[in-house]
C-alpha cells in the first residue's frame, strides 16, 4: 500500500458546505499543498437537515478527490470543523467502497495566522487504496481493544486540556505498540476533536520507534441513559510488519 503521495492538483476549499476551486480568498495554511479541502464549521443555529447535507457535500468532495487523484488533505480548525470532517470521512468511506476502494488517513497538526492570532488545526492526510478482503474487515462496534474518550469539563484550564490530550495520545501509542491496532470511541465534537489531536501526537510517538500511524473512521451507536446516541469510532493502526 503506497502511503507517500506528492501530486499537484488545483487548490480546493470548502466554504459553507460548497466546494470552490482555486479560491483566491482561501486562508494561507502553513505547509499547505495544492490538493486540499478546507473545512468550515457550520453556524450553531443551522437546521439539522442542512447540517447533514453539508456533511454529505463534504463527503462527496472527499470521495471525488480520492477517485480522481487518490489523495486529499482535509484541513480543519476548531472542534466543530474537525467533527464535521470526521463524519464526512466516515461517509466518504462508503461512497468509495462501491468502487472496491477503502479510505485511510494520517492525522497531522497544521497552523495558520488569522489577524494577530496563530491558530493550530488538524489535517487528515487522506488516501485511497484497494479494499481489504471481507474476511479481514474490522467491525469497530465489536472491537475489543477500545479507548473511550471523555470530554473535558468546559472550565478546564488550557494546560490541563493539553495534558489530557497527551495522556490519551500516550494510551493510543501504548495500545498500538502492544497490539498494532486500537479503536477510539467518541461522542460529540469535543471528544472527536480531542481524539484527533491525540492521534496526531500518538503518530509522532509511534514514528519515534519507526512505524507510522494511519486511521479510518466509522459511525457507531450507543445507548446512554436510555437515549440512543451516534458517535464516531477511529480505527488506528500502524504499518508494522
Amino acid at each position: 500500500m503506497n502511503k507517500e503521495r506528492n501530486k499537484d492538483e488545483n487548490n480546493v476549499n470548502e466554504v459553507d458546505g460548497n466546494v470552490v476551486k482555486g479560491n483566491d480568498n482561501a486562508v494561507n495554511v502553513q505547509g499547505d499543498d495544492k490538493n486540499s479541502l478546507r473545512v468550515k464549521a457550520d453556524p450553531q443555529d443551522i437546521l439539522p437537515d442542512e447540517r447533514k447535507r453539508n456533511v454529505k457535500k463534504l463527503a462527496g468532495a472527499i470521495s471525488h478527490s480520492l477517485r480522481t487523484s487518490g489523495e486529499i488533505n482535509v484541513r480543519c480548525f476548531g472542534n466543530a470543523a474537525i467533527g464535521k470532517a470526521a463524519k464526512a470521512l466516515a461517509i466518504a468511506q462508503n461512497y468509495i467502497g462501491v468502487q472496491d476502494l477503502q479510505l485511510s488517513f494520517a492525522p497531522a497538526f497544521i497552523s495558520t495566522r488569522m489577524g494577530d492570532n496563530d491558530l493550530t488545526g488538524i489535517s487528515f492526510c487522506t488516501f485511497a487504496s484497494k479494499k481489504m478482503d471481507a474476511d479481514s474487515a474490522v467491525d469497530v462496534e465489536s472491537f475489543e481493544n477500545c479507548l473511550m474518550v471523555k470530554a473535558d469539563p468546559k472550565d478546564v484550564s488550557a494546560s490541563d486540556r493539553k495534558h489530557n490530550v497527551k495522556k490519551l495520545a500516550g494510551a493510543i501509542a501504548h495500545a498500538l505498540e502492544e497490539n498494532k491496532e486500537v479503536v477510539i470511541r467518541c461522542f460529540g465534537n469535543a471528544t472527536i476533536g480531542k481524539a484527533s489531536k491525540a492521534l496526531a501526537i500518538a503518530r509522532a510517538y509511534t514514528a519515534s520507534r519507526g512505524p507510522d500511524l494511519y486511521c479510518w473512521d466509522a459511525f457507531i451507536v450507543a445507548n446512554m441513559n436510555g437515549n440512543e446516541r451516534t458517535g464516531i469510532a477511529f480505527y488506528a493502526y500502524t504499518n508494522e510488519i
